[in-house]
């Protein structure tokens, strides 16, 4: 039997051994010592995700940008500029925030420290088959490394359950690549342009033998995303996209204190291969990330070229279209600075962004959407609102809202109620128009106070509207210089004769009938009257149980919204709406002509304080720019 003696216990070693031997004998023989090794404890080791909200407390923007090829110019505040061509505007933003993975935890540090940094904080899930290095050191010794992978519970074995442990652990965030397992002098090298995840405590396994990891970025780390749900398609083949001017530094990293020391510096070159999916679901947003250990200034370019978009929706009957547009034929570059922070992200943001048409009437400048608005459903990801994908007559339902509503064919309640254009990605780049921007645009206003009657035949009385073209179903309004339409040749949506290129409001009608909209008004909307979903051209369509035509207007006016409520409207203060009517006219003699109004009407009952009012119409919205 082996027996571990110490100081203390010599006196008594010494007794055991006078006793007579037969005892010895029979104690060994009978009687078994159980020995306990304080160094045989288990450490768990697991991965609690990645701490992404390491948001800079200052603004990384600084210099300008600028632009080439056919554009008009910049314009916007100092951390964003817009460039305007003649078909989309390229929004250009420097800022703190990068797209994450969707948070599964909130982890909060703990007396050990077993969580990095400080705060509460979501922890961005950590992919799985990710490998990370974990570091224990006694004081200054590290006493034991081990590589293990997310997604999959590790440990580290032969602690002494009676100390208190340094622990660090490290990840380049591959699955492909791990930091070393013996490092030099207490430091890592850092490999150029890769990510450097950190993360650091204290432990004992006596009180707790378990550790979840929140990992930190170590290194400044720049996310540069090319973004086309603002042009409403995903991107298809694969276009010409070339960063430029990267002035990166690799270095080595302290692992006692965390620490990062730059080296020397390097230039890569990023193409579109080096872009990934933001959302792995949408090809309508793409980042490629850079990763340095310096603080120096990058002076970026990008330059864009043959980026076609295919934007799929319903078209004017319901039926799927698909619509493929290329723009920056000639190819854009666009130029920004971003001083970057040690541990901290940058985002460079480049939002592609249909352009719109532009009316100038005495002196009344205007920035219309080139289609009207449709309302996608509720799918997430800023993709809720689109434009059509051309300017066309359509009788969808979901380009029909109700005044003040930001979803299709429905009136407006408490949760529902605000400006569907502003909904529309990049949120606050669009608006509902103001009644004031349809000034020259119309030959006069009125109240709509009888929805069953002759709406066009209070237009009757009128002259020709300002500006104005007719066609056999739309009014047309002429454009000025600098419209957004080219002056020759073509553009992403053709040449100037293209319907997409020409301010057009076709005759879509309204939904008008006052007991479709009773119906509408009782609970469901649209949808609640039997429709199959809001996709559905409403021309031929009749409510269940009603027998009466949805949208008998088709063909004979357009209808569209704007964002303001008509003051003192029929006696009843704030109760009216105001908005756009326009109609092809054929009086008894002369020709045709184009008669517009802007024109007031009451507000729903159920919206204005319950009082029992004839419900409002539903009309389409044509956007404007902010």
């Amino acid at each position: 039997m082996k027996i571990r003696l110490k100081r203390a216990n010599w006196v008594f070693a010494m007794a055991m051994l006078a006793l007579p031997a037969t005892l010895i004998t029979s104690c060994s023989k009978e009687s078994k010592t159980e020995l306990v090794d304080t160094k045989g404890q288990k450490l768990t080791i697991s991965v609690a995700g990645i701490n992404e909200s390491q948001e800079s407390g200052k603004p990384v923007t600084k210099g300008s940008s600028s632009v080439k090829a056919k554009a008009v110019g910049p314009t916007g505040s100092s951390d964003q500029k817009l460039y305007q061509f003649t078909d989309v505007d390229m929004a250009v933003s420097v800022g703190n925030s990068l797209p994450v993975k969707q948070s599964r935890a909130t982890v909060a540090p703990n007396s050990t420290g077993r969580v990095s940094g400080s705060g509460a904080r979501a922890a961005a899930e950590m992919d799985q088959g990710i490998k990370y290095v974990v570091y224990i050191f006694d004081g200054a010794n590290m006493v034991a490394s081990k590589e293990l992978t997310a997604g999959t519970s590790g440990t580290i074995e032969g602690l002494d359950a009676a100390k208190s442990y340094r622990w660090v652990s490290v990840s380049h965030n591959s699955e492909n690549t791990a930091p070393s397992l013996t490092p030099s002098a207490g430091s890592l090298d850092i490999p150029q342009n890769t990510d450097l995840l950190f993360a650091s405590g204290t432990l004992n396994i006596g009180t707790d033998p378990n550790l979840a990891i929140t990992f930190d970025h170590a290194l400044s780390r720049i996310g540069i995303e090319l973004n086309t749900i603002g042009i409403f398609g995903e991107i298809t083949g694969t276009p010409s996209v070339e960063v430029t001017g990267l002035s990166l530094a690799a270095g080595s990293i302290n692992l006692l204190d965390g620490s990062v020391t730059p080296g020397a510096t390097y230039g890569p070159v990023l193409s579109y291969a080096d872009f990934q999916n933001v959302d792995p679901n949408h090809n309508d947003a793409k980042i490629a990330y850079v990763y340095t250990a310096s603080s120096a200034q990058q002076n970026i370019s990008v330059n864009v070229q043959n980026l076609t978009i295919e934007h799929v929706d319903g078209g004017p009957s319901g039926a799927p279209v698909t619509t493929n547009r290329t723009y920056f034929a000639s190819g854009a570059e666009f130029n920004s600075s971003i001083t970057p922070e040690i541990g901290k992200s940058s985002h460079l943001l480049l939002n592609v962004i249909e352009s719109p048409l532009v009316t100038s009437y005495g002196g009344n400048t205007v920035r219309w959407a080139r289609s009207n608005l449709y309302y996608r459903g509720n799918n997430g990801g800023n993709r809720n609102y689109a434009f059509y994908a051309s300017n066309a007559q359509g009788s969808r339902a979901d380009g029909y809202f109700g005044f003040g509503g930001t979803v299709a064919g429905s009136f407006a309640t408490t949760s529902t109620s605000g400006d569907p254009c502003a909904q529309v990605y990049p949120a606050g780049t669009w608006r509902q128009p103001r009644n004031t921007d349809f000034d020259n645009m119309v030959n006069g206003q009125g109240v709509l106070s009888n929805l069953l009657g002759d709406i066009i035949g209070g237009l009757l009385g009128g002259s020709n509207a300002p500006n104005s073209v007719r066609g056999s179903n739309y009014v047309e309004y002429t454009l000025g210089a600098n419209s957004g339409a080219p002056s020759s040749g073509s553009n992403a949506f053709g040449d100037a004769n293209s319907t997409s290129n020409r301010l057009r409001f076709y005759y879509n009608g309204q939904i008008n009938n006052v007991t479709v909209l009773t119906a509408i008004g009782n609970g469901g909307g649209l949808l609640g009257l039997g429709l199959n979903d809001l996709s559905v051209n409403l021309v031929g369509q009749t409510a269940i149980n009603l027998g009466v035509d949805l949208l008998d207007s088709y063909g004979d006016l357009t209808a569209l919204w704007t964002n303001q409520q008509a003051l003192n409207l029929l006696g009843l203060a704030g109760m009216g709406t105001w908005g756009y009517l326009g109609a092809t006219v054929d009086p008894l003699l002369g020709s045709d002509f184009v008669t517009a109004q802007k024109t007031a009407e009451l507000l729903n009952g159920v919206q204005a304080l319950n009082v029992d009012l004839l419900s409002t119409t539903m009309k389409n919205v044509r956007c404007v720019r902010n």
